[in-house]
């Protein structure tokens, strides 16, 4: 998982310097399409990656993003209408049931499907209208060099539709910015989780793609309980529970109501947990606050890499993953 963290830098500089034809194609295409609305399939840390896609593009381009549950298909049986649509699909392997039905579904009702997919040879990649690989290779089963990878895929296919000059302008220094995330990441107390067993973590808009793949870390690689909240949520019930054995991580990003995230922290910090606040002057300026979540998970990756052999657990060798295959129907 270290290494793969490491190595993201250079992916995502291969993302952005590669497919450039299949980019400004498939530009032209959405603004000829002019879809009403985005859809995107995906599940596990793909999804988070699409969760970011459902803030970037309406912020972008006003259109609205909804997720597309694979249970609609597998389930459900339901015959989505998705004609002169934009559907997204995110896989690293391409080769889940539910994902290979979904897309099927879409295509079925007409919409156009682009998949980011890091296998290039799977059934979801064969099947799309317009491929945009991941360029990640092999990968431990912890996604971290996959999932900024498609996140910065999200924001190239964004910009480029959008016609958005100043995010694009800002990609060309992503690669240097996540490895100066990587290495203040490793700079992180890797103590900090230590008799912690529940964790909250809390941004909003942008950051909440970040929040939600810190969680799933935090469970997978160090044991830990986590969930991930909007800290406008987190006020409702969630708040109830919290106590002496939380540890409450903030990102208080630009562009994702940092002001209001800290506000929640404290909030719960009175109530006995603890607080770490990942704070935009402890991370490389990305030059474009639509682009901090991907700098902030080149930093917490290693972070959470570093804290799970402190913890005694492997972070390679998750006790009940051993595939990045999910065989879900």
């Amino acid at each position: 998982m270290l290494n793969d963290a490491k190595e993201a830098s250079d992916i995502v500089h291969k993302v952005l310097v590669s497919d450039n034809e299949v980019y400004s194609g498939l530009a032209k295409r959405l603004r000829e399409l002019d879809p009403a609305c985005v859809t995107t399939i995906a599940r596990g840390s793909s999804d988070h990656a699409a969760s970011y896609a459902s803030y970037l593009i309406p912020l972008c381009t006003g259109r609205v993003v909804a997720s597309i549950a694979p249970s609609l298909t597998t389930v459900l049986r339901a015959q989505l209408k998705v004609k002169n649509q934009f559907s997204i699909v995110i896989s690293q392997s391409g080769r889940s049931p539910d994902i290979i039905n979904t897309v099927s579904n879409v295509q079925g009702g007409g919409s156009l499907c682009a998949a980011i997919v890091n296998d290039t040879a799977s059934p979801v990649a064969g099947m799309a209208d317009v491929l945009l690989p991941q360029h990640a290779g092999v990968e431990g089963i912890a996604a971290t060099k996959s999932v900024l990878s498609t996140m910065t895929s999200l924001a190239r296919m964004t910009g480029e539709w959008a016609q958005d000059k100043k995010l694009l302008m800002a990609l060309k220094d992503l690669p240097e910015n996540l490895a100066r995330g990587f290495q203040a990441g490793l700079q992180l107390d890797r103590a900090t989780l230590k008799g912690v067993t529940n964790v909250y973590v809390l941004s909003r808009g942008l950051g909440l793609a970040a929040a939600l793949e810190t969680a799933l870390k935090l469970k997978e690689t160090c044991g830990v309980h986590a969930e991930a909240f909007s800290a406008a949520e987190v006020r409702h019930g969630p708040r109830e529970i919290v106590g002496g054995n939380f540890l409450v991580i903030g990102l208080t990003l630009d562009g994702s109501g940092k002001d209001d995230v800290v506000a929640a922290c404290r909030e719960l910090e009175s109530q006995g947990a603890r607080v770490m606040l990942v704070e935009p002057d402890r991370i490389p300026d990305p030059m474009d606050f639509r682009l901090a979540p991907l700098v902030t998970l080149s930093m917490l990756y290693p972070w959470l890499a570093e804290s799970s052999r402190a913890l005694g657990h492997d972070p390679d060798r998750p006790k009940t993953l051993k595939s990045k295959v999910i065989q879900t129907t």
